[in-house]
């Protein structure tokens, strides 16, 4: 329907409208004059023409519609010459998505089929139901095994429509599909042939040379250079000895993936070279970033991170992630103090330049956490500078005991804080010392970290890939048993003979005694030579022992734990336990110790369900069992003999199921 046809049809509708309007008019003037009832003629007539002016315009409206579709494919024809030019395929669809016409570019595309009439799916452009409003929507599509930039857009062609949900237009849509075939490539090439830094350290090589015949130890340092180089050659890389014990290799980004094939296996090979009495690990850290200043800091980060976690395991980072391989060896003990005198001269003077010190440790604190912060406490008392232990209400049943011992000494009044308290100190002279725990989510008060002048934490578990950053000081040494033995050895090169209190020293012991167990795990050399230290400042094993006894209700319950345990996979013990007991935890932690007395358990897990909605899982094992990577699975973290995760907003029965799925994922059972 052309322009005339149209504007006669509305002509002919007014016409019809003043006529019956005139008639009317007539008919009534008639009726008045004469009497003679013409209205009733008058109105039939009117009520003919009316409908014959409403057929008129509801039909003068779908020729309307119809005419925008026609005008879209006579678009192609007007201009089909000029399109046809065009590079890049272009086409015009309907309001339900369906193709009405199209260029000779995108026919080629569609390789001349007809595609008239169809949907997008079904001439293979997965777009789905998306529909661009005022803003174009782009997406990235593949068809014919090329990238495509898709954009479609909206057109509104007005139109005087009787259905006012239409809003006055009918919608048409263009579609232009931009080829970026060859810019993926070549962001993908120069993706791959980015330079990655992998810094790699041999863990304990001192201590690993130091126990070998002198003849066997160029054929060590021989045999380590050669897996290093032959790696290096797999990566296509270039190898630098930067110290005796310590490499890098730079190699191209499309070479990652073999690590990630053979699951960094260069860290078993290595540990097959040792022949001495300590096993060869290494400690790698690969940066991944498009800057290679950056990719060798994040290098760097890694490679601290997974020597802060034990060693022997590698760390793949990027400005977004962190990839964890290996860590299945226990960590080996450093019998010297080079790093814990150095720690404690650098935390001195640390100490001495601020005006008050805040000393904090893990939410619910255990012996370990209260007694390494007694032992920090001495350490800045004998500097002569204001201190405060930060923590909450919430206690154990044995840090309870010691907090009332603390509290009924005069000595002690004002020491213990709580949050409200501790914000008012903080400030920008203020040094913040959390012991016993290395991560801001589950330190007493993470808050309290953003407040803090400076930061500084001593810490014997694991580095997570949440650790506190950031820090003027990080002491994390895995191999330690206790941040009690940590704090004992830093207080001797702090403070010159400290006098300590036998109720400090009674903390400590406790601290210590209570991470090994009585002194049955995780204890070496340097956890004994502290243990004698204390004893000769006075600590009393039989005061200690005082501190870990249980009342009749928590013996029972741990005796049910212990019960109601299931093994799993021959060698593990899982236990699921529902209690409202004030100290839930420390039972469960003390019934997944018991498990591992039985005969053929590796690994012993609790499963605690607490009163408030929240699930608690205690994880031991004798070693052979990672521990630490399985909670981790489960967002948590610990040692390898000993770690811990806690759920929300799950039941008893899929807290297991988790445990379960996480072993599976770590052991491969």
């Amino acid at each position: 329907m052309d322009t005339k046809d149209n504007s006669g049809r509305k002509s002919l509708t007014i016409l019809l409208i003043l006529l019956d309007v005139c008639v009317v008019i007539a008919a009534f003037s008639g009726f008045f004059l004469t009497g003679f009832p013409l209205w009733i003629f008058a109105l039939v007539i009117a009520a003919v023409s009316v409908g014959i002016s409403l057929y008129l315009i509801r039909d003068n409206n779908k020729r309307f519609r119809q005419q925008v579709l026609d005008q879209a494919v006579e678009l192609g024809s007007e201009y089909q010459q000029y399109m046809s030019q065009w590079e890049y395929p272009f086409a015009l669809l309907s309001s339900n998505l369906r193709l009405v016409w199209y260029n000779e570019a995108f026919r080629r595309l569609m390789k001349h089929e007809q595609c008239d009439g169809k949907t997008l799916e079904e001439i293979g452009i997965e777009w789905g139901s998306d529909k661009p409003d005022w803003d174009p929507i782009s997406k990235q599509i593949n068809l014919n095994e090329q990238d495509f930039k898709a954009l479609m857009s909206q057109i509104r062609l007005r139109d005087k429509t009787d259905n006012p949900s239409e809003g006055g237009f009918t919608e048409v849509y263009s579609l232009s599909l931009q080829d970026i075939t060859r810019e993926l490539l070549l962001e993908r090439q120069n993706r791959e042939m980015q330079s990655v830094v992998s810094l790699i350290y041999v863990d304990n090589y001192d201590q690993i040379v130091g126990s070998m015949d002198e003849n066997l130890r160029p054929l060590l340092e021989a045999n380590i250079y050669r897996s290093l180089s032959d790696l290096s050659t797999s990566l296509s890389g270039i190898m630098t000895r930067l110290e005796r014990d310590r490499f890098q290799i730079i190699f191209p980004r499309k070479n990652l993936d073999v690590l990630y094939q053979n699951n960094f296996h260069i860290l078993e090979e290595v540990k097959r070279l040792g022949s001495g009495r300590f096993q060869t690990t290494l400690s790698i850290g690969v940066g991944v970033d498009p800057e290679i200043e950056k990719a060798r800091s994040y290098a760097r980060m890694g490679v601290d991170l997974a020597m802060g976690r034990g060693g022997d395991q590698a760390v793949v980072r990027t400005k977004d992630e962190q990839k964890f391989f290996g860590g299945m060896s226990t960590s080996v003990e450093n019998t010297t103090r080079v790093r814990a005198r150095l720690t404690a001269y650098a935390l001195k003077e640390l100490i001495e330049a601020s005006d008050r010190v805040l000393l904090m440790g893990h939410a619910n604190p255990d012996l370990d956490a209260f007694g390494s912060a007694l032992g920090m406490y001495r350490a800045v008392y004998e500097m002569k500078k204001p201190v405060n232990i930060v923590m909450s209400a919430a206690k154990h049943a044995a840090v309870d005991y010691l907090y009332r011992l603390v509290a009924e000494q005069e000595a002690y009044q004002g020491l213990m804080i709580d949050h409200d308290e501790a914000l008012k100190y903080l400030g920008p002279n203020t040094l913040l010392i959390l012991v016993d725990v290395n991560r801001k989510v589950i330190a007493q008060y993470g808050d309290l970290l953003d407040y803090a002048g400076s930061l500084a934490v001593i810490d014997h578990h694991r580095a997570a890939a949440d650790a506190v950053s950031g820090a003027a000081i990080s002491y994390v040494e895995p191999f330690a048993s206790s941040a009690s033995e940590m704090v004992t050895e830093l207080l001797q090169y702090m403070i010159e003979n400290p006098r300590l209190d036998p109720l400090e020293a009674d903390g400590l012991f406790a601290g210590i005694a209570l991470d090994t167990k009585n002194f049955t795990v995780k204890t070496g050399v340097r956890t004994f030579e502290a243990a004698a230290y204390l004893k000769r400042k006075g600590a009393d094993s039989v005061r200690v022992r005082k501190m870990f006894k249980n009342d009749m209700g928590d013996y029972k319950a741990k005796a049910q734990v212990v019960a109601g345990a299931q093994i799993w996979g021959d060698d593990i013990a899982i236990a699921t336990w529902s209690s409202q007991l004030p100290n839930a935890t420390t039972v469960a932690a003390q019934a997944a110790d018991e498990l591992l007395d039985i005969h053929g358990i590796l690994a012993s897990f609790v499963i605690t369900e607490m009163d408030h909605q929240q699930i608690n899982i205690s994880a031991r094992s004798l070693g052979e069992v990672n521990v630490q990577l399985i909670m981790e699975e489960l967002g948590g973290g610990g040692h390898l003999s000993m770690a811990g995760a806690q759920l929300k907003g799950v039941s008893l029965e899929d807290a297991k199921e988790q445990v379960i799925r996480a072993i599976k994922t770590i052991t491969g059972k």
